[in-house]
């Protein structure tokens, strides 16, 4: 990994990446055709390491989309040969998303691509002040792409009341859980003890410690919470038998119960 120094729109950017993302951005930024681009994720947030990938995120002038990608994808043959390429259907319409992976790299290094269209609305889209979790580290930005508001907790009340009543319910349905056990039918048990037992404990910890984002589930979950709350996670995580399914949900009860009593809203 390398610190570097890149020329764009006469102003000049520093970022601590991969010494080929370097020769990447210095290829793929066009004066007039990218207004902002910046790393996220792991990246951002200081967290990555041998087996991260890679996020970048573009906003491209709408009527140079297709030059923006190709002069991407290009810079990426210069580096080395794509053995792979997915071009993502993703669910904005003004958001294009493709994956590479380059020959020789390691299979863990995967490069995740984002262009945004300028014409996205501004007002859809902004970075919480000190945001740890969706972070973002600016490579340059020439059109105030890149914009923060304070954190507001009660922005998301209405939408974290209504989780808890989902999970309050599901917490009283544990009998279905069982139900399989008793019948011997395990991959029925297992997804009802995925259903009822741990998605309740992960919605309740994700409502306590990152209420802004109880959608992530599981997704780097041993990062967002206490140590000893992702320990107790990982317990309950690790079932391979109807015994453990049995025994587990029992005792999940108990957390359950806490959590529940600990969410203030």
């Amino acid at each position: 990994r390398v610190l570097f120094r890149t020329l764009v729109g006469g102003s000049f950017f520093w970022c601590y990446h991969s010494a080929f993302l370097t020769a990447t951005l210095c290829t793929f930024i066009l004066p007039d055709t990218e207004k902002s681009t910046s790393l996220k994720k792991a990246d951002a947030n200081g967290t990555s390491d041998e087996y991260s990938d890679i996020d970048i995120w573009a906003d491209i002038a709408d009527e140079n989309e297709a030059e923006a990608i190709e002069a991407t994808e290009d810079a990426l043959r210069e580096i080395a040969g794509l053995d792979y390429r997915y071009v993502m259907n993703h669910s904005h319409p003004q958001i294009r998303q493709r994956i590479y992976h380059l020959q020789g790299t390691s299979e863990y290094l995967m490069i995740d691509f984002c262009w945004q269209l300028h014409s996205r609305p501004r007002n859809s889209y902004t970075y919480n002040e000190n945001d740890q979790i969706e972070a973002v580290k600016v490579i340059f930005d020439k059109d105030n792409i890149i914009r923060y508001k304070p954190y507001d907790q009660s922005a998301f009340t209405t939408s974290n009341a209504a989780l808890l009543e989902e999970m309050k319910y599901r917490y009283t349905q544990h009998s279905r859980v069982i139900k399989y056990v008793r019948r011997g039918l395990y991959p029925e048990a297992f997804a009802y003890y995925q259903r009822y037992v741990l998605e309740p404990l992960v919605c309740l910890l994700r409502i306590l410690y990152t209420p802004a984002y109880t959608d992530y589930g599981f997704v780097h979950i041993s990062q967002h919470i206490p140590k000893v709350s992702a320990d107790r996670l990982t317990y309950f995580s690790q079932v391979s038998s109807f015994e453990d399914i049995e025994q587990k949900t029992a005792e999940a009860k108990g957390w359950l119960g806490e959590l529940v009593e600990g969410v203030k809203l």
